[in-house]
């Protein structure tokens, strides 16, 4: 049940995420005095977040004396890289920062080189134009970041659900959140906010067909997200979708760092086919190779298979040292199916799908945020893979330094914060009460079944305008059923509030993939649209209208900032307004 008292907090930057943008934005805020909250639905903060469990690379821009090791070489590459669906001022920011913030983290204590090495390992992979990521044992990283964070004598509260942000004229005031376990809910006051929750995720099957087994954190739900489009943010690129390749039987992560090193990647045949589909094979784009896989698999070519015999000796040991840091549990999966890479082939399956980057680094999918972060709301920032600029753990920090910076500067220019409005925590809590209410009789797993069901059927890999209208029917008939979810404790309660956020951004998803009435690769492949459609160079916005969400368009390139005020498309033929 919901705890009687209510706590109440005040801060100056109230951080919701403690991923890893939460975690740099926290240390960022703090470098300049401000004080800071992070608040996440983790036991600990030294566990939150995609990279909890450990990380193998860090994309890397050093400013050596290679040419290809600068800021400016790898931003002209940024438009081809993301078929210009990227607000480049965002992506300029960015990537100007890398070097400042890389070093920043090194000085936590994180060891980007081996012990007594003089140089970074570093590799070349998913279409960029340098080595650009650095391979290193990461499995202490998110730990050594959280230990930061503490050092710096920022504040966090962990095992809670930040459920509402609240602004009082125009100003954010505050947050409630909620604790998972207890029910305690907490008025926290705040002149700025950083949101931070990561991508969606639990949104589609998985091939282990166990929901919390997946690639990415499992409890990203698309938090931020719903919180953005609540308060009159904007939403972009949800149309477009990511997937990895993993082991077959395996729902995470495991063969990234092997493609990196030079894996082939073998259909039934026994032919390395990724040549076929893009000019730099392996290293194409992970979209371009997620796509290959399902077109052989299509064709009858399945089942794939990833090669590593070829390599040699010392690189094999390498790998050999490296697959257990992003997921320890590999190298025990593989012993169990008595798999010895050295020796033999390794069959390979695509992930389930999140909306986070779209196989293409910088191009995310999310909320539309500026050079400093601000989500177009005053005092409310956003960082990491909820976002519509991204480029995995790099970017998140290099984008959680800019948006925690940011915050601090916005809250050191407010006197004063808002005062909380007593109404609105008072509905809150009445609304995480209705929970409870012994005639509701729906599970939130039941529910959650049922979205990741529609979205695997009619918004997969494969689209068409017979599915993307089915699904959006069903989509809307499940958000009727959300007052009929019934919590019987508080972490139950927890779970409906992600739920709810999920089946949000599922219809988000399918609204703007039944718009976008062309193909982008296997992120977004209309099988009635198969072709690219140069009247598609833009980008589509989705925003929180009076009878559902609006769509918006703006120009592929360039500050999207200007889509904040923009006017709605009413009619269907978006490309053609858009032109």
């Amino acid at each position: 049940m919901i705890g009687e008292q209510l706590h109440t907090l005040e801060t100056d930057v109230l951080v919701v995420g403690g991923g890893v943008a939460g975690c740099i934005a926290a240390l960022a805020a703090r470098e300049q005095g401000a004080s800071v909250l992070v608040c996440d639905k983790g036991g600990r903060l030294a566990w939150s977040g995609s990279v909890g469990g450990g990380v193998d690379q860090f994309l890397a821009v050093l400013e050596t004396e290679e040419e290809w090791d600068q800021p400016a070489y790898l931003m002209a590459s940024v438009s081809q890289l993301t078929d210009g669906l990227v607000d480049l001022e965002v992506v300029e920011r960015m990537v100007y920062e890398l070097p400042r913030v890389f070093r920043r983290i090194e000085a936590t204590g994180v060891r980007f080189r081996d012990k007594g090495a003089d140089s970074y390992m570093r590799h070349r992979a998913f279409g960029l134009p340098g080595a650009y990521h650095v391979d290193f044992d990461g499995k202490k990283f998110k730990q050594t970041i959280a230990r930061a964070v503490r050092r710096s004598g920022a504040d966090d509260l962990t095992r809670c659900s930040v459920v509402d942000l609240f602004q009082v004229d125009g100003e954010l005031a505050g947050a409630l959140a909620m604790n998972i376990r207890s029910g305690d809910l907490y008025a926290i006051r705040a002149k700025a906010c950083v949101l931070a929750t990561g991508d969606v995720n639990r949104i589609s099957r998985n091939v282990s067909d166990m929901p919390f087994a997946t690639w990415h954190c499992p409890y990203n739900t698309g938090d931020a997200q719903a919180m953005a489009l609540s308060l009159g943010g904007v939403l972009a690129n949800m149309e477009f979708i990511e997937a990895t390749l993993g082991p077959t039987g395996f729902s995470s992560q495991g063969t990234n760092a092997l493609t990196g090193l030079g894996a082939h990647y073998l259909n039934r045949q026994g032919e390395r086919f990724m040549f076929k589909y893009d000019p730099l094979g392996e290293r194409a784009r992970r979209s371009v190779l997620v796509d290959a896989v399902i077109s052989e698999t299509l064709e009858g070519n399945g089942p794939i298979y990833l090669d590593v015999r070829h390599l040699p000796a010392h690189e094999l040991a390498n790998i050999e040292r490296t697959l257990e840091v992003d997921r320890h549990t590999v190298p025990g999966f593989l012993r169990q199916k008595g798999v010895v890479l050295a020796e033999e082939p390794i069959e390979i399956s695509i992930s389930e799908f999140s909306i986070r980057r779209s196989g293409v680094y910088f191009r995310g999918s999310g909320v539309v945020i500026d050079a400093s972060g601000q989500i177009g709301i005053d005092g409310v920032y956003a960082a990491g893979d909820c976002c519509t600029v991204s480029a995995g753990i790099a970017g998140a920090s290099s984008l959680g330094w800019i948006a925690g910076a940011s915050a601090a500067s916005y809250a050191k220019r407010r006197t004063s914060g808002a005062e909380l409005p007593a109404a609105r925590f008072a509905s809150g809590r009445a609304a995480l009460e209705e929970l409870f209410d012994e005639r509701r009789t729906t599970s939130y797993w039941e529910f959650e079944d049922a979205i990741r069901e529609t979205v695997t059927r009619d918004v997969g890999f494969r689209r068409s305008e017979e599915g993307l209208a089915r699904a959006r029917e069903q989509i809307a008939a499940l958000r009727e059923m959300e007052t009929e979810l019934r919590a019987h404790d508080a972490h139950e309660a927890s779970r409906i509030v992600e739920a709810v956020n999920i089946r949000a951004m599922a219809e988000a998803m399918a609204v703007a993939a039944q718009t976008r009435r062309e193909t982008r690769g296997s992120s977004h492949y209309r099988v009635d649209y198969p072709a690219v459609d140069d009247a598609w160079n833009q980008v589509l916005g989705l925003r929180r209208g009076e009878s559902g969400l609006e769509r918006l368009v703006g120009p592929a390139e360039g500050p999207w900032k200007a889509m904040w005020g923009s006017s709605p498309v009413e009619t269907d033929d978006v490309a053609g307004q858009g032109r």
